[in-house]
């Protein structure tokens, strides 16, 4: 379990191990932070049904690899809203990313990394080759 908000959200789970829900909510994309387990939000979004093809399948997907490295470095965490709407779920991702300020901010209409995340990347991508 991991509190995000003040959601609690099952996980994190690494993404290529994952075995999706069979319900609707809402899901958060992570890596690994600079501390033993914790860890940093990508993305919020929600969801009718998880699949397990949904983080890859997410337009956003190769920008969460240019932050983790590798998909192995990528955590997925749910929050199961069964018998929600697409706008109740829609509204709660939207107050779950405003509350926790996820690193991709929207620029211009497009998802861009923080000049801050793209510097902790670095770092950690250069610490996992020493």
């Amino acid at each position: 379990m991991i509190t995000l908000g003040n959601l609690a959200f099952n996980g994190p789970f690494l993404a290529p191990l994952w075995s999706p829900p069979k319900s609707a909510g809402l899901y958060a994309v992570l890596v690994p932070g600079w501390r033993l387990l914790t860890f940093r939000a990508l993305h919020f979004g929600q969801a009718e049904l998880f699949d397990a093809e949904l983080l890859k399948a997410h337009p956003r997907h190769p920008e969460w690899l240019t932050i983790a490295g590798t998909d192995w470095n990528l955590y997925i965490a749910t929050h199961e809203m069964s018998f929600s709407t697409p706008a109740q779920r829609e509204a709660a991702a939207r107050e779950l990313a405003r509350t926790y300020k996820p690193e991709f901010r929207p620029v211009d209409g497009k998802p861009v990394a923080s000049l801050r995340t793209l510097l902790i990347a670095q770092a950690l991508r250069n610490s996992q080759e020493k």
